[in-house]
């Protein structure tokens, strides 16, 4: 089960998710400034010869140190992003969402949290996961560091990682606004959770699947979205405007998602 890391946690968690991967790797994070036992693992990676990634945001800059670290990297696909905020690191078994960029600074002195999660424990959270890392991937631009680089077919994780889990079937709109480590953080700690229909408590928060098992038969005949529901899924309150992609009530979304 995906499970709260601390500060320190969060920076050990890391660590394995680098050191462990045998066949993929990804490292998400806006802003860089690689530490130099980080800069001995990934160069550990590197010799495992096979493709991993690294994205960092746009507008952001390398230092010349870290610049000149992944010029000697054969294998890595460099890629800059707009907009980048998020922080992942994942490899083929196990994942990381957090607070904290792959930055001297952040693991030093910032206050940091994240989820951790696993493929055979989290599966749902996992294909997720690599759901929007193909999105996030698809939208980046490759840094060409040097020519061998260029010429690499894009880096996708819709291989081994994905096949073994993804789910087919219908997946509704998520809440406005709601990231995926705020979607982690439900998952995790969230104990109360209601059906939109008839009001009854459900064993699972879950903005995806906000129906019991009773009466989500009955709203998969016609899979209306926007058809008008009657209780919210968090607090359980009978409430207008809550819809099978919408459900949760104004007041719940605004503690919870702002």
């Amino acid at each position: 089960m995906a499970k709260f890391c601390n500060g320190s946690g969060v920076s050990a968690v890391l660590t394995e998710v680098i050191t462990n991967a045998e066949k993929e790797l990804c490292i998400i994070s806006p802003y860089l400034k690689i530490p130099m036992q980080t800069k001995n693992y990934l160069k550990a990676i590197d010799d495992k010869k096979f493709q991993f990634t690294i994205i960092y945001r746009t507008n952001s800059s390398l230092n010349d140190e870290d610049l000149h670290f992944f010029k000697n990297l054969n294998y890595l696909d460099l890629r800059c992003c707009d907009n980048l905020h998020t922080k992942c690191y994942i490899n083929e078994k196990e994942g990381l969402i957090t607070t904290m960029n792959l930055h001297e600074h952040s693991q030093v002195f910032n206050w940091e949290m994240g989820i951790r999660f696993s493929k055979q424990n989290d599966s749902e959270i996992f294909s997720d996961v690599v759901k929007e890392l193909n999105f996030i991937i698809n939208a980046s631009k490759l840094q060409p560091i040097k020519q061998k680089n260029q010429e690499k077919k894009q880096n996708n994780w819709s291989n081994t990682s994905l096949k073994s889990t993804q789910k087919t079937g219908y997946k509704p709109k998520e809440a406005p606004n709601e990231g995926l480590f705020t979607k982690l953080i439900d998952l995790v700690i969230r104990k109360e959770a209601y059906c939109i229909r008839c009001g009854q408590p459900m064993d699972k928060f879950d903005l995806q699947k906000p129906l019991c098992e009773i009466c989500y038969p009955k709203w998969a005949k016609y899979k209306k979205v926007d058809y008008p529901e009657n209780n919210c899924h968090a607090c359980g309150q009978t409430k207008s405007n809550i819809t099978y992609g919408k459900p949760i009530c104004l007041s719940c979304y605004n503690k919870s998602y702002k």
